[in-house]
């Protein structure tokens, strides 16, 4: 498969240009890659969108590093900076709340209402991979109920190589439901994308050295 779309995940305005300059034609766009990624700064977020109108740019949304389960305060925490996306003219997000290896629908379906009322296009991340391997179809199919459009995974533990978890990857592209897309991402680089895309059948990849 033609690898159409190559997201290069950065953490500031002058490694979004980089990216951008070398080839990616997708952002996504966090602070602190070192623990996964956080939600950046408005001033980031600002800068970034003014550098880089020419293609998407995805928001991270995540409070603080480590687990994806999140506490009321830090809920309204990502809520608030969904609408502070919205107001500087942000379009997509990414975000995921996993509690117990288990979706937590309560959770994502109020973040993914202020989203949708904001005119913003949510993308779950890695989250995903939290979540109980046996839990995941049915997760995915739920995501897409609620109008995810993207969902990003590794398919296993992220110091797993991610061609080891090639097996798992492809059941989930295979049953994935129609409109929405299974990115894979965690180790591609441009030297094994196109090898990963032809194995899983996909179009689009993400990662840190992607370009």
């Amino acid at each position: 498969m033609t690898i159409t779309i190559r997201e290069a995940a950065v953490d500031s305005v002058e490694a979004a240009k980089l990216m951008r300059r070398k080839g990616a034609n997708r952002i996504e766009l966090s602070a602190d890659l070192e623990v996964g990624g956080l939600t950046p700064d408005t001033r980031t977020i600002i800068d970034t969108l003014m550098a880089i109108d020419d293609v998407p740019v995805i928001i991270m949304v995540r409070p603080r590093p480590g687990d994806f389960a999140y506490n009321d305060l830090e809920l309204q925490q990502m809520q608030d900076s969904l609408q502070q996306i919205a107001d500087v003219g942000g379009q997509y997000v990414t975000f995921g709340v996993v509690r117990d290896q288990q979706l937590d629908q309560t959770a994502m379906a109020q973040l993914i209402q202020v989203a949708t009322d904001l005119d913003l296009e949510v993308v779950m991340h890695m989250a995903f991979d939290a979540i109980a391997v046996d839990a995941q179809p049915a997760a995915m199919f739920w995501l897409a109920d609620q109008g995810v459009k993207r969902i990003l995974m590794h398919g296993g533990p992220l110091a797993t190589p991610i061609f080891d978890c090639v097996p798992h990857l492809q059941t989930l592209v295979n049953t994935a439901p129609a409109g929405l897309t299974i990115l894979p991402g965690g180790g591609i680089t441009p030297d094994n994308a196109q090898r990963l895309a032809d194995s899983l059948g996909v179009t689009e990849v993400h990662g840190s050295q992607i370009v």
